[in-house]
C-alpha cells in the first residue's frame, strides 16, 4: 500500500481579477475553492492511475468538512486524517493576469496528544509499504517527524521525502527509498548533491525545477529528460505529479527509465491542464518523453 502524508494541508481560495490596485476595493472575476496539499496531490494522481492510497495528515475546524468532501471525489484515495482542535489553514491565491500571488497561512498548532493519535494510525504500515511525506514540516513537530521517519525506515517501510532541505538532511542516514529535490531544497549542483546522498543510502533521487531538465539518480543509473513545456497552463502540482508518476512505475516493476518517463509524463500532463494530470493524458504524453543518460 502507498501512504501519503501532508502535515499542514490547506483550503486554497483562488481569486481571479484583471489587476490588483493597492488601497482600493478590488472585485474578482472568479472565485474557487480547492483542497491543497502536496501529499494529497500525489494521492490524487495515483487515483487517476487507478492506484489506491491512504492520505494521512492533520485536519480540523470548519475547513475540515470541505476538505474531506473534496477528497471523497476520488474513490481510490482513502482519507485517514487525524482530527485536531485548530482550524486547517486557508491560503489565498490571487491570480492577476499572468501572475499568481500567494498568501499562505502559518497553519494550526498540533498538540502532543494529536500527534500521538496520528502516529498510532501508522500501525497499519508494514514492511515494503511506501510512505510519501510531502511538504515543509512545521517546527513544532519537526523533531518528532524525524524520529518517525527513522522508525519507519528501520521497520523496512520505503520512505519517500519531498520536503525542506533541513528536514531532508536530518533523515539522510536512515536508508531512504527516495527523495524529490528542487532548487529550494538543494543549494548545490544537483549531480554533486545526488552523489553525496546516494553514498548515504538514498535509493532514488528525482530532481525538477521550472525551465530546467529533470533528472533521476540511482546507484547504477543517472538519467536526464529535457522536455519543453510549450503549453504551460498550470504549474501547481506538477512536482507532486512527478512523484506519483515515478511511484506508479516502481510499483508496476518498471525499469528506472520507464518509471522516469512516467514521472515526466505525469508532470507534463498536469502542467498542460487546469487540474492534476489524467491517466489518459499521461499515457498520451508517455510516448513523447525522451530520456538519455547523463554524460
Amino acid at each position: 500500500m502507498i501512504y501519503t502524508c501532508t502535515t499542514n494541508p490547506s483550503l486554497d481560495y483562488y481569486i481571479t481579477l484583471p489587476c490588483v490596485e493597492r488601497g482600493k476595493v478590488n472585485r474578482s472575476d472568479m472565485e474557487m475553492y480547492d483542497a491543497g496539499g502536496k501529499g494529497v496531490n500525489v494521492s490524487i494522481v495515483l487515483n487517476n492511475f487507478r492506484i489506491p492510497s491512504v492520505a494521512l495528515g492533520f485536519l480540523g475546524g470548519f475547513t475540515k468538512d470541505f476538505y474531506l468532501s473534496f477528497v471523497a471525489n476520488y474513490p481510490n484515495v482513502q482519507p485517514l486524517f487525524t482530527t485536531i482542535a485548530d482550524n486547517t489553514r486557508i491560503n489565498i491565491k490571487i491570480m492577476d493576469n499572468d501572475f499568481e500571488t500567494s498568501i499562505n497561512a502559518k497553519g494550526p498548532h498540533i498538540s502532543d496528544a494529536e500527534f500521538n493519535r496520528f502516529k498510532a494510525r501508522l500501525n497499519s504500515v508494514y514492511t515494503d509499504d511506501i510512505f510519501v511525506l510531502s511538504g515543509n514540516i512545521e517546527e513544532e513537530i519537526k523533531d518528532r517527524m524525524v524520529d518517525l521517519v527513522r522508525e519507519l525506515c528501520e521497520e523496512g517501510v520505503k520512505v519517500f521525502l519531498d520536503s525542506d532541505r533541513e528536514f531532508i538532511e536530518h533523515c539522510l542516514d536512515f536508508g531512504l527509498f527516495g527523495l524529490k529535490l528542487n532548487d529550494h531544497n538543494t543549494n548545490r549542483d544537483i549531480r554533486e548533491t545526488a552523489e553525496e546522498y546516494l553514498k548515504k543510502g538514498v535509493k532514488n533521487i528525482l530532481y525538477s525545477a521550472p525551465h530546467k531538465p529533470s533528472y533521476v539518480f540511482t546507484k547504477t543509473e543517472s538519467l536526464e529528460c529535457d522536455n519543453l513545456q510549450d503549453s504551460l497552463v498550470n504549474a501547481t502540482g506538477s512536482a507532486d505529479s512527478m512523484v506519483a508518476g515515478y511511484l506508479y512505475g516502481v510499483i508496476r516493476g518498471a525499469s528506472t527509465e520507464e518509471s522516469f518517463k512516467y514521472a515526466n509524463a505525469a508532470s507534463l500532463a498536469t502542467s498542460m491542464s487546469n487540474d492534476l494530470g489524467s491517466k489518459e493524458k499521461i499515457e498520451e504524453l508517455f510516448g513523447t518523453i525522451a530520456v538519455s543518460e547523463i554524460r
